[in-house]
C-alpha cells in the first residue's frame, strides 16, 4: 500500500492518472488520447512502474529496464545495474545475452542515456527481431506510445526510439541512427526509412493496415465453390485463415455461425449478391481484435481473387448480424426514373416601376391643400 501511495503522488506531479486493478496499474495522461494512430492500450504492471520509479532517484545505478508483453499487460523482465564507467556502446552491445533477448519474441529495452543528479533521460529500444512472427511486431509497435506516456513521456523526450532487428543490435547501430546524414549515398535501409518518414499520414496508416496471412486450402476451395451459401473463417495457427464451417443457410447467420464469443469473417452468398462480414465483439481480447482487424484488409483481397465482389459489413454485436447482412442482400436497385423536357414558352418580363396609373398628376401646391382644408 505505501508502494502504491508514492506511485500515486509521483504520477500526480506529472500530471497523470493512474488507476490500480487487480496486479496491473493502467496509467493515463492528459496527451494519450490524442494519437492518431492505432494503439493497442495496454497497462503497466506494478513492477515494471515500481522498478521504473526507483531508477529515478539519484542513488540508483540502472542502466536499463527490459520489458514484454504477458497477457493484457507489459510486464517487468529484468532490471541491470551498471557502473557510471560503462559506455553506451558497451551496454547495447551486451543486451542479447544479458536480458536475454530471444530471436522469435520481440521485447522493450528502456535504456538510461543521461544518469546525472539533475535529470534521467531515457531511450525506447523496441527489439524486433526477424523471425517473430507479424502479429507480434505490431502488437510491440503500437504499444510503445502508450507505454511511453504510462510511465511519463517526459522521460523520453530528449531520444527518439530505436527499432532494433538481428544485425542492428550494436551500439555503433544505435550511435550512427542518431548523427545527422552527410552527402554520403543512403543505403537501402535508410531510404526506406526516409520514405517511410515523408509519405503523408493517411498512407502510412493503410501500410500498416494489412498483414499478408495466407488463405487456407480448404478455405480457399469453400469460396471457389461458392455460388449460394455461407463460408465462415478463423485465424489459426501459423498466420493463416482457416476454414470454419461452410454451409447454404444464409437466413438465419446468428444461429448458424460455430461462435458468438471471438471475431471471425463470414461470407454469405445469396444470388448475385455477396456479403463480407467482419464480425468483432466488444468482449473480444485486445490482441484478437488488433489481429482481426489487420487481416480484414488481406482477406477482403482474397475473397475478389475468387471472383466474389462482395459488400464489406464490419458487425460488432451478434444481434445485428441478420439484419446488417439483410440490408445489403435485399436492397433493390432503384430504377432510373425518366424525367420528360418540357418546353415553356418564354415570357417577356414587364416593365419595372410602381403598381397604379402610370399617368402623371397635375402638381398641387401646399397653399392649395392648406385652403382644401379650411
Amino acid at each position: 500500500m505505501i508502494a502504491r501511495q508514492i506511485l500515486r503522488n509521483f504520477w500526480a506531479e506529472a500530471g497523470i492518472t493512474a488507476t490500480y486493478a487487480a496486479d496491473s496499474l493502467t496509467v493515463t495522461s492528459p496527451s494519450s488520447h490524442s494519437g492518431a494512430m492505432a494503439r493497442a492500450h495496454l497497462p503497466v504492471d506494478v513492477e515494471l512502474a515500481q522498478a521504473f520509479l526507483q531508477a529515478q532517484s539519484v542513488e540508483s545505478k540502472v542502466s536499463w529496464i527490459a520489458c514484454t508483453i504477458k497477457g493484457e499487460a507489459v510486464c517487468l523482465i529484468k532490471t541491470h545495474e551498471e557502473d557510471a564507467t560503462s559506455t553506451l556502446s558497451d551496454t547495447v552491445d551486451g543486451l542479447r545475452a544479458a536480458v536475454p533477448l530471444s530471436d522469435e519474441q520481440p521485447a522493450f529495452v528502456l535504456i538510461a542515456r543521461e544518469r546525472t543528479p539533475t535529470a534521467r533521460r531515457w531511450q525506447l529500444l523496441n527489439w524486433a527481431p526477424d523471425c517473430a512472427p507479424p502479429r507480434l511486431k505490431m502488437l510491440y509497435s503500437s504499444s510503445r506510445e502508450d507505454l511511453k506516456q504510462s510511465l511519463g513521456a517526459g522521460f523520453f523526450a530528449s531520444h527518439r526510439d530505436y527499432s532494433a532487428f538481428d544485425s542492428d543490435l550494436s551500439g555503433a547501430s544505435l550511435l550512427a541512427a542518431e548523427q545527422p546524414k552527410g552527402d554520403a549515398p543512403l543505403t537501402d535501409a535508410e531510404r526506406l526509412e526516409n520514405e517511410e518518414r515523408t509519405r503523408p499520414a493517411f498512407s502510412r496508416c493503410a501500410g500498416m493496415a494489412s498483414v499478408p496471412f495466407e488463405l487456407s486450402e480448404e478455405a480457399s476451395t469453400a469460396l471457389q465453390g461458392l455460388s449460394t451459401g455461407l463460408v465462415e473463417v478463423v485465424l489459426g495457427e501459423n498466420e493463416t485463415l482457416e476454414l470454419a464451417q461452410s454451409t447454404e443457410e444464409t437466413s438465419r447467420i446468428r444461429d448458424a455461425l460455430s461462435a458468438l464469443d471471438a471475431p471471425r469473417f463470414v461470407v454469405v452468398k445469396r444470388s448475385e449478391k455477396a456479403v463480407l462480414v467482419f464480425y468483432c465483439p466488444d468482449s473480444a481480447p485486445i490482441k484478437q481484435k488488433m489481429t482481426y482487424s489487420t487481416a480484414k484488409q488481406t482477406f477482403s483481397g482474397l475473397v475478389a481473387e475468387k471472383g466474389i465482389q462482395a459488400t464489406l459489413v464490419d458487425c460488432r454485436d451478434a444481434s445485428e448480424l441478420d439484419s446488417s447482412v439483410a440490408d445489403v442482400l435485399e436492397e433493390a436497385a432503384a430504377p432510373e426514373k425518366h424525367v420528360p423536357l418540357v418546353h415553356k414558352p418564354s415570357t417577356r418580363p414587364s416593365r419595372p416601376g410602381r403598381r397604379g396609373s402610370s399617368r402623371v398628376k397635375k402638381f398641387v401646391s401646399d397653399s392649395s391643400v392648406v385652403e382644401a382644408i379650411n
